[in-house]
C-alpha cells in the first residue's frame, strides 16, 4: 500500500524495531524513561506535522 510504518519501543526495540520503516527505540528498561521519551517525540512530530499543514507543502 506503500504507506510508511513508524514505531516506537524500549530497550533494544525486539522484533518490532525490525519490522518498521522508522524505529524509535529508548535504550532503556525503565518504563517511565521509555514512557517519558516517546511521550516528547509525539509531541514534537504532532508539532512538525502541524507547521507542514500550515505551510501548505504536500
Amino acid at each position: 500500500m506503500g504507506i510508511m510504518t513508524i514505531g516506537f519501543g524500549g530497550k533494544d526495540g525486539g522484533r518490532m524495531g525490525k519490522l518498521v520503516d522508522i524505529p524509535f527505540i529508548v535504550n532503556s528498561s525503565i518504563t517511565a524513561r521509555i514512557q517519558e521519551m516517546h511521550e516528547l517525540t509525539m509531541h514534537i512530530l504532532c508539532e512538525l506535522v502541524d507547521q507542514w499543514l500550515e505551510n501548505g507543502e504536500s
